[in-house]
């Protein structure tokens, strides 16, 4: 029993390694936050506001961010399951010093170091650039590879410009996405990884660029116990922590009139409580019985693996195809916005469910995890079998994947895509009220 122990916990890491990691959970997420904000009237009546710098911000509040961070810790500490406490000589101190305040605040709250933070704007598709000066993505990321960001325009701003809320929101809604959470473990091979608390990186591959970022975007907070048992990793995720800290430094940002810096922390927020709406990132085998998994690591033991890389492949893909479908039916959806589908799903949301303390484990991740199969079967159903069946086949960077909607057409006619369509709507319903309720939690107080 010990050995079939230690073989599942190797083999679910293979398969958090490899499978949901080749891909974001939800592309250029900017693409569905403006549907769902747009449409709440206080939000685009609020007048411009003046652009701040992180630097400006941090010694104008220096000593509150340190009472405001230090009250954050001791609630975190009391109240998200599973959390790794802060290193007592991390916490932000009020030194009077502004040459390493930026750093002190980004140790504080546990964030890459290395994140550039540039006053910009990212456009949507019917944004026109006109006479403000482009910026490179490479000076937003520390990612090396940059090619998922060559399709956005962004625009530079300066301390001091004035600017809409929403334009802020939207922008800051992909921000994580730039490198916050990368090298944050002990075996990341980063001086701040070793000194941040988190100890080693719990599923996810510390070699691939993105890799470590994963548990902090993924929460696996639904699954059967058995699979906890043999894998008590799976509970060492941290979107709770991200998501109501932004929320406490919105708050407080709004409270002393650094409005700048109360949308851009609350757009951090979003954005890794709109990843919990995905279910690549709530389930980690979408569509697999806790009992299947056992059953094809104990043929693995025995000599016989096909049957496992077979299922870290198809999961893989599956993953893949359903990203690249979002992203691309939602640019496209942009050349037709008041009458797509996805649009309208995004706009009207559902019925809105007040934030708390436990709405993305018990209420986002939960709605995701419930839908996991659905999904899971549709994909099967109406995408071509070599993307979705095949797991010789690798569905990333494939040139199936860059004429995906043509190739459900070719496979299944328009029907696959009305069917996916109505699928995906389902799902962005649940991320569209999970941002209007996190908006909600935060301009209310």
């Amino acid at each position: 029993m010990k050995k079939i122990r230690v073989s599942l916990i190797l083999w679910l890491t293979v398969c958090l390694i490899t499978s949901p990691l080749m891909s974001k959970a939800w592309s250029e997420h900017p693409l569905l936050a403006y549907p769902v904000l747009s449409n709440i009237p206080d939000l685009v009546n609020k007048q411009p506001i003046e652009v701040q710098s992180l630097k400006s911000f941090l010694i104008k509040n220096e000593k509150e961010i340190e009472n405001i961070l230090k009250e954050y810790e001791e609630w975190a500490v009391a109240s998200i399951p599973n959390y790794a406490p802060l290193p007592k000589d991390l916490y932000f101190k009020a030194t009077g010093n502004p040459d390493d305040i930026v750093i002190r605040f980004l140790t504080a709250v546990r964030l890459n170091p290395n994140i550039k933070l540039k006053l910009y704007l990212h456009l949507l598709p019917n944004q026109a650039v006109g006479e403000r000066t482009l910026v490179s993505p490479s000076e937003l990321t520390t990612l090396k590879d940059v090619s998922a960001l060559s399709h956005t325009n962004y625009v530079l701003l300066s301390e001091g410009d004035k600017v809409l809320p929403i334009d802020v929101l939207c922008t800051a809604n992909d921000e994580p996405d730039y490198g916050f959470d990368l090298g944050l473990f002990e075996d990341n091979n980063t001086e701040y990884g070793k000194r941040y608390g988190f100890g080693v990186q719990p599923f996810g591959d510390p070699k691939l660029e993105y890799g470590s970022q994963a548990p902090f975007h993924m929460g696996f907070y639904h699954e059967a116990k058995i699979v906890y048992a043999f894998g008590p990793f799976l509970k060492k995720t941290y979107p709770e922590f991200r998501i109501s800290l932004f929320k406490a430094l919105s708050e407080f940002a709004f409270s002393t009139g650094d409005d700048y810096w109360g949308w851009r922390f609350m757009g951090w927020g979003m954005h890794y409580l709109g990843d919990q709406s995905m279910p690549y990132h709530t389930a980690p085998l979408p569509g697999m019985s806790a009992l299947r998994m056992i059953w094809i690591n104990l043929k693995a033991m025995l000599g016989f693996p096909k049957s496992k890389d077979n299922a870290v492949q198809l999961v893989s893909n599956k993953h893949t195809v359903l990203e690249q479908y979002q992203w691309l039916t939602l640019r496209e959806a942009y050349n037709d916005y008041n009458n797509n589908i996805l649009i309208k799903a995004l706009k009207e949301g559902k019925t809105i469910i007040p934030y708390s303390d436990d709405f993305t484990r018990n209420v986002v991740s939960k709605e995701s995890v419930d839908r996991s199969k659905k999904v899971d079967k549709a994909l099967k159903t109406y995408c071509p079998p070599l993307l979705v069946k095949d797991p010789e086949f690798e569905a990333n960077n494939s040139a199936e994947l860059n004429n995906l909607i043509q190739e459900i057409k070719n496979y299944k006619g328009e029907e696959a895509i009305n069917q996916l369509n109505n699928l995906l709507a389902e799902m962005l319903r649940t991320y569209s009220m999970s941002l209007r309720s996190y908006y909600n939690a935060i301009v209310k107080d």
